[in-house]
């Protein structure tokens, strides 16, 4: 896992596909990496800002949209306190499942399957989301959303080739 720090300045990682390899049973991916804007650029100071980039490989043109500081924090914040919470809940649900688990449920008592049921998808929810949030905390850095600008100015979702990293 990588913890990108949070600053008041922004690097956008782009990668531009390479080549593909394809062997038995595994598929390799080779990107160029490119950092730019080289030293970095200032974050804007409240909301998001959508700021324009050239591939240095391709002379593509694309756009991201880059968070302030402050919200970018906030989000990171956010999905760690709720991973922590979802795993710490795990504390609670899993003994009560053992326990309701072990008793028996007389005929047509649907409410200790309906409560055991939504125990379990609880526990379930605490131990695939929780871990999952908790790593991509730390991942988190504000730049979103890379977008190929066409020749005519539209922005199409489709980057094919392109990534961020």
């Amino acid at each position: 896992m990588v913890r990108i720090p949070i600053t008041d300045r922004y690097v956008v990682g782009l990668g531009c596909r390479v080549s593909v390899e394809h062997k038995a049973g595994a598929t390799r991916v080779n990107w160029s990496v490119s950092q730019l804007p080289e030293g970095g650029a200032p974050r804007p100071t409240g909301g998001d800002r959508e700021i324009s980039l050239l591939c240095p490989r391709c002379l593509r043109a694309f756009s991201v949209r880059v968070e302030s500081a402050g919200k970018a924090r906030t989000k990171q914040l956010v999905q760690r306190a709720l991973g922590w919470l979802l795993v710490l809940s795990l504390l609670a649900t899993v003994p009560v499942l053992i326990h309701l688990g072990g008793q028996t449920v007389e005929e047509g008592d649907d409410h200790s399957t309906n409560v055991f049921g939504l125990l379990f998808a609880l526990a379930a929810v605490g131990v695939i989301v929780g871990p999952s949030l908790l790593a991509t905390a730390g991942v988190h850095n504000g730049i979103k959303k890379l977008r190929l600008v066409r020749d005519d100015g539209r922005k199409t979702a489709w980057v094919r080739g392109h990534r961020l990293l």
